[in-house]
């Protein structure tokens, strides 16, 4: 995705390759269409890399849009990964694993009061 296309044409391309609507883009296109195009360079760099298969990215990208609790980029991610063939059952697993790993948070954030408690036994 690069800056000889439209903004017009980069938003289609957006849409192709996800498999809908890019409205957080589309807005922003409005505003700040140079945000369109560095977020579309920042994209390419990170999904033209060859030492992880783009569909893991694609697992990847919904586990941690999920952490994040980012409503829309799961809906966005998700949307991509059917469109490009992934299973219900790998894009449930993303979120499985997301959930374990933002739930074990909670424990390895609270070693300074578990530590509190234990120095106080």
């Amino acid at each position: 995705m690069q800056n000889n296309l439209s903004i017009e044409e980069l938003l289609k391309k957006f849409e192709s390759e996800s498999g809908g609507d890019p409205k957080p883009m589309r807005l922003l296109a409005k505003f700040a269409p140079e945000g369109v195009f560095e977020h579309a360079r920042n994209m390419n760099f990170v999904m033209s890399r060859e030492a992880i298969p783009p569909k893991y990215k694609i697992l990847m990208n919904i586990a941690i849009a999920a952490a994040l609790g980012a409503k829309r980029c799961i809906e966005t991610y998700v949307r991509m990964a059917k469109h490009k063939g992934l299973s219900n059952e790998e894009i449930v697993e993303a979120l499985l694993v997301a959930r374990f790993v933002k739930s074990a948070t909670v424990i390895s954030d609270s070693v300074d009061a578990l530590e509190l408690l234990d120095s106080q036994a």
